[in-house]
C-alpha cells in the first residue's frame, strides 16, 4: 500500500514536472522520436541492402553454375561495386579472387585478397581469405611469401578450422623450399596439435 501511495505520489510530481515544462518536454519528446524514427529506417535500408546483394549475389552463383561464367562473373562485379561493404559483397570478392587464380591472374586476385583481409565483415570471416592469397603466392612461385603468409594466419588464428591444413600445407612449403627442419617441425607441431586427425596421421607419414 504505501509503494502504491509513492509510485502516485511520483506520477504527479511527474505530471507537475510536464506542466511546468511544457515547452522543453515536448522539445525533448519530439527529438527522442525523430531519432529513433532514423535509427529504424537505417536498420531498414541496411536489411533491405542486404537482401537485394543477397539475392543478386545467389543470381551469379547459379548463372556460373549453369556454365554462363562471363555474365555470372559480371553479376559478381555489380554485387562487389554497387553493394560496398555488405556480407554478399566480401563473398563475391572470394569468388571473383578464386576464379582470378583458376584464370593465372594472380596480381588481380591477389589485390582482391588483400581488400578482402583487411575490410571483410563480420571479422569472422576473414580467415577464409587466407588460404587463397596463400594459393596465389605458391601458384606464382612465390614460396617465401606464401610461408610469410601462412605464419601470419597461425598467429592469429590458431585454434581456426582451417588451421590444420594451412600448418599442413606451410610444412610442405618448406620442404619445397629446402628447409627440412622447419619442414619438420611443423610435422611435429601437427601431430602435437591435432592428435588423431587425418591430418596427424599424414604427418606422421610424411616424419617417417
Amino acid at each position: 500500500m504505501e509503494m502504491e501511495k509513492q509510485e502516485n505520489a511520483a506520477i504527479v510530481e511527474l505530471i507537475k514536472w510536464i506542466k511546468r515544462n511544457k515547452k522543453p518536454f515536448f522539445s525533448t519528446l519530439i527529438s527522442v522520436i525523430v531519432v529513433a524514427l532514423i535509427i529504424v529506417f537505417v536498420y531498414v535500408r541496411i536489411q533491405m541492402v542486404n537482401t537485394a546483394a543477397s539475392d543478386k549475389l545467389d543470381m551469379a552463383t547459379k548463372i556460373i553454375a549453369s556454365g554462363n561464367l562471363d555474365q555470372g562473373l559480371s553479376l559478381i562485379d555489380d554485387v562487389i561495386n554497387t553493394y560496398g561493404n555488405t556480407p554478399a559483397a566480401y563473398r563475391a570478392i572470394i569468388i571473383k579472387a578464386s576464379n582470378l587464380i583458376f584464370q593465372k591472374k594472380y596480381d588481380e586476385a591477389e589485390a582482391n585478397l588483400k581488400t578482402y583481409i583487411e575490410k571483410a565483415k563480420p571479422d569472422t570471416v576473414k580467415p577464409i581469405g587466407y588460404p587463397l592469397l596463400i594459393s596465389v603466392y605458391d601458384n606464382n612461385d612465390n614460396v617465401e611469401k606464401a610461408i610469410s603468409v601462412s605464419k601470419e594466419f597461425l598467429s592469429k588464428y590458431p585454434d581456426n578450422y582451417l588451421a590444420a591444413s594451412v600448418m599442413e600445407n606451410m610444412a610442405r612449403l618448406y620442404a619445397l623450399s629446402g628447409k627440412e627442419e622447419e619442414a619438420k617441425q611443423t610435422y611435429k607441431d601437427i601431430t602435437e596439435k591435432f592428435p588423431g586427425t587425418i591430418y596427424s596421421e599424414r604427418a606422421n607419414d610424411k616424419l617417417k
